[in-house]
């Protein structure tokens, strides 16, 4: 067995060079330097992974889910990287060089030239136009991707001004621009016409990434072969198979029997039994990630800050880090991911476990055991929280729901739990924003945010233009700051206005942030990933994907 340690490292110089780069408006921008001599030591063969569904999608515009992006982003590329997704590296991808206007409002974004997608077809600019335009005006609400392409209502405007050139023009400034377009394009003329949800694009894509969908075997496996003509280079193995396992355990099991050669997300429980065992690396590495209670804050039971403030100290949040994760993670505290410039541990506090004081606020409130029953009530009725979370290991998701409903259950509040499947909480809950929310609580979390804090604004703003956003939270201050951060040109004052934002989520709770991941990662010893650079802040975990050989 050989152990590494990797450090959650977070590109901070990065994004400080983007910010200023991106607001002083005058320089050009090369891609950083792609390697193209790299050679592979050796070639040929399959790699096995496996996740615990079936994806929503395979259209990089469409689902945005853990286990769709786990595939999807073998096969796509975006623009730009250091968005959702794409990593902590603030940099171009598809994009070779840019360059902005004086005044901030023009960015031209110059093409790698001699892309193909995997039927052959060269991607043009006018596909990226075509991608960001279907994001923009699709009368589906797609990923969460639209509020990036919007400014005060109105979308930004695209051009394709010569077949290697997009030119995109703001109506004002915008620093988190750059990675806001971190999205995967896709081609135009293989999914121009067709239904974004059903259409047949979604099960068979076509991208310009280092692998090809070839096999999608419902609830067994999904089979990507090498692109021979990916621009930074044909990958070192053959073929890359994601075999569709729900439970942990058995993906431990088939990892153990050489059925599957990487585990990107390992069960805590299960690495002692790998540690000792040379026939694989393991590699653990806090992962950019978020995971929380939402509440509907439409429902009237949630809209006392006092009672939000209640949940969340009833919770020994340690403690469910110990029970869902076997202690691989970190209690959290903002509702901000770690990798943003201005997160610190011991920063923010006040919300340490203590379930007398919960209980005291609930009181307070108005929540209380008045007949002596051990269940607390409300104007005489029994006061029930009815937690929505997913089926199977997705996550852990189940773990941690039955965890903090037995917190709540300590302090006398009565607790219902429903799971449903990964495609019904994702269409029910993610696809549509709208007020008339198919929960009361419910367990949701994210991962691979990177660095820029604008990306959190889908998740806490709530504009007319915008409609609602998950927990129903609105703020006129913090829609303000979110904005004014937006378009605020000095690196330090804007990092000031995401903490005043920071400070008033976590006075408010609008959800509660419980816990991040530490990610021990298991591969096959038979793979050498040191030129790959495994790195989950990425989608695919690894920053050149194509590079992974056998040893």
């Amino acid at each position: 067995m050989r152990y590494r340690l990797f450090a959650g490292v977070v590109t901070l110089s990065l994004l400080v060079a983007a910010a200023a780069g991106a607001l002083s408006f005058s320089r050009a921008t090369p891609a950083a330097a792609q390697a193209d001599d790299f050679a592979c030591p050796s070639t040929g063969g399959t790699l096995i992974t496996a996740i615990t569904d079936d994806p929503v999608s395979l259209n990089g515009i469409y689902a945005n889910d853990g286990a769709s992006v786990s595939v999807l982003s073998y096969v796509f590329n975006p623009l730009t990287l250091g968005g959702e997704n794409w990593g902590t590296e603030i940099k171009g991808d598809l994009a070779e060089s840019w360059e902005t206007s004086d005044d901030g409002l023009t960015w031209t974004f110059h093409l790698h030239q001699g892309v193909l997608w995997h039927d052959g077809q060269e991607l043009t600019a006018e596909d990226v136009v075509y991608t960001f335009q279907t994001i923009q005006t699709s009368e589906e609400d797609i990923a969460p991707f639209r509020p990036r392409f919007m400014q005060g209502g109105e979308p930004i405007q695209f051009e394709a001004t010569d077949k290697y050139t997009v030119v995109a023009t703001l109506n004002a400034p915008n620093a988190s621009f750059f990675t806001d377009i971190s999205v995967p394009i896709v081609p135009k003329h293989a999914l121009e016409g067709q239904d974004l949800r059903e259409g047949p694009f979604n099960r068979a894509p076509i991208g310009s990434g280092p692998f090809k969908v070839v096999a999608w075997n419902t609830a067994e496996s999904i089979v990507l072969e090498a692109n021979e003509n990916y621009f930074r280079g044909r990958p070192c193995i053959d073929r890359l198979i994601f075999r569709i396992i729900p439970d942990e355990q058995a993906q431990v099991a088939a990892l153990q029997t050489g059925e599957v050669d990487f585990l990107p997300g390992v069960p805590g429980a299960s690495v002692a039994a790998l540690e000792n065992n040379p026939d694989f690396t393991v590699s653990v590495a806090e992962q950019d990630s978020l995971f929380q209670m939402f509440f509907n804050l439409a429902n009237p039971k949630f809209q006392d800050v006092r009672v939000r403030q209640a949940l969340m100290i009833a919770i020994d949040r340690q403690a469910v880090v110990d029970i869902a994760r076997q202690g691989y993670g970190v209690v959290h505290n903002s509702h901000f991911d770690h990798t943003v410039p201005f997160y610190r541990q011991d920063k923010q506090g006040g919300y340490d476990y203590d379930p007398e004081r919960a209980g005291q606020l609930l009181d307070e409130a108005g929540i209380s055991d008045t007949n002596g029953d051990g269940i607390r009530d409300l104007n005489g009725e029994p006061w029930v929280l009815h937690i929505v979370s997913f089926a199977g290991g997705f996550r852990d998701y189940s773990k941690f729901a039955v965890a903090v409903q037995a917190f709540w259950t300590d302090i006398g509040v009565q607790t219902e739990l429903e799971l449903r499947d990964l495609s019904t909480m994702v269409e029910q809950i993610y696809q549509e924003r709208k007020v008339d929310k198919p929960f009361e609580v419910m367990t949701s979390g994210w991962s691979v945010i990177g660095p820029e804090p604008n990306s959190y604004a889908n998740f806490y703003m709530w504009t007319d233009a915008l409609g609602p956003n998950i927990p129903n939270y609105r703020n006129e201050e913090v829609n303000a700051l979110f904005e004014q951060a937006r378009i605020e040109s000095d690196f330090d004052t804007r990092m000031a206005l995401y903490e005043q934002i920071e400070a008033i989520l976590w006075e408010e709770l609008p959800t509660l942030p419980l816990y991040r991941n530490t990610e021990p990662a298991v591969i096959s010893s038979r793979f050498n990933l040191e030129d790959a650079i495994l790195d989950i802040s990425i989608g695919t975990n690894f920053r050149h994907p194509e590079r992974l050989y056998q040893n």
